[in-house]
């Protein structure tokens, strides 16, 4: 049996479903997939949907799409405040408010990571010299209150 004709139909098929998956629609629809359940009752369910939104606030961020991206990041860190990309999906988060030129909150993004010490526990995020100093730009250029003040007082 030839199935060398079935090889390539699943090819096709593997190509334009990862294709659609890229447009507004299955954007769309991934969001609502993954959103779909209610968080904690199952944790694979949980740790599929956190990794969901995370992947696909990325593309978005990639893609030019911030504010969708920026709605991917939100879900996830509203939906699981613990999960396993927390930390990065903050600092994916800030990159978003940035583009989307929301100084404000990308400094106290930041400067939340900062306290924390975010790089410690996820090796994506940048360490806190270097938070430290995005956010010493961001105060300066854009004239925002520093949060290194207000904590020294």
């Amino acid at each position: 049996m030839d199935l060398s004709k079935l090889k390539w139909a699943v090819i096709i098929l593997i190509v334009v479903g990862g294709g659609w998956l890229a447009t507004e629609g299955g954007v769309n629809w991934a969001f609502s997939r993954a959103t779909s359940g209610t968080p904690g009752e199952s944790e694979s369910a949980d740790k599929i949907n956190e990794a969901t939104l995370t992947r696909y606030g990325g593309f978005l961020l990639a893609t030019f799409r911030y504010e969708k991206a920026k709605k991917f990041y939100t879900a996830a860190l509203n939906r699981y405040p613990n999960g396993a990309n927390r930390y990065w999906n903050r600092y994916q988060l800030a990159r978003c408010e940035n583009r989307l030129e929301n100084y404000q909150s990308e400094a106290d993004l930041l400067y939340s990571l900062y306290e924390i010490d975010a790089d410690q526990y996820d090796e994506r995020i940048p360490g806190v010299d270097e938070l430290q100093l995005r956010i010493q730009k961001l105060v300066e250029v854009h004239q925002l209150p520093d949060p290194f003040d207000v904590r020294n007082q």
